[in-house]
């Protein structure tokens, strides 16, 4: 199975200003965020940086997230995991979904964290239960492998349906996998063509192959 996590680039949509307002004043948070999307489209992740910290500071929380992925790439700033997994759980305490996401990697992988597989399970339920696909794939993964959780094939599979119906393709892949070796419900080819066809459509290549192979 699969699991997986997202590092890239600023994938928040611009802030509109013009609706961010208290009182008539414009909301500065609001405003720092939206500045430091358009420094990051246009190609200055430095001073993007300075205004996600900015943004951040004032209580932003994807502002903190987009810095903890600066940070966790190198992006505009000196890399560093620790520094990522501090915004991380800064945006996750906020219920920021995407740092829920990341920081629980941290913990699966040991990435500026000591490795603690409880902890990652945990945070991989805030996010899924805050509508993150990707966090309910790795939940259901560990549901799967039964560390952090107590095995359960059923709930896997029911997180995994759940990624895949958010447009993850490493969803629909796990799906696949799980119908395909009667793993959380019956033995299903049928099935299995199914999800590896929807998880082949939503960009995975691997799938692909899979469901030509069990044709």
């Amino acid at each position: 199975m699969k699991t997986s996590v997202k590092i890239s680039a600023a994938a928040a949509a611009i802030a509109v200003c013009a609706t961010a307002t208290q009182a008539g004043k414009p909301n500065m948070a609001e405003w720092e965020f939206a500045q430091a999307e358009k420094a990051y489209e246009a190609g200055y992740p430095k001073k993007a940086a300075e205004y996600y910290k900015k943004a951040c500071d004032a209580g932003h929380a994807r502002a903190c997230y987009e810095l903890g992925r600066a940070y966790h790439n190198g992006d505009g700033v000196e890399r560093s995991n620790e520094k990522a997994n501090e915004l991380f759980k800064k945006a996750c305490d906020a219920n920021e979904a995407d740092g829920c996401l990341n920081l629980g990697y941290a913990y699966e992988n040991g990435e500026g964290v000591e490795k603690d597989i409880a902890k990652a399970t945990e945070l991989y339920k805030k996010g899924c239960d805050l509508g993150e696909p990707l966090s309910c794939n790795n939940l259901g993964y560990w549901y799967e492998q039964g560390e952090g959780v107590k095995q359960d094939y059923e709930m896997a599979l029911e997180l995994y349906k759940k990624a895949c119906d958010g447009g993850e393709s490493i969803g629909c892949y796990n799906v696949a996998e799980m119908y395909k070796n009667g793993r959380g419900a019956k033995k299903d080819i049928k099935k299995a063509i199914e999800y590896y066809e929807k998880a082949s459509e939503l960009g995975d290549l691997e799938a692909r192959d899979k469901a030509e192979e069990l044709k």
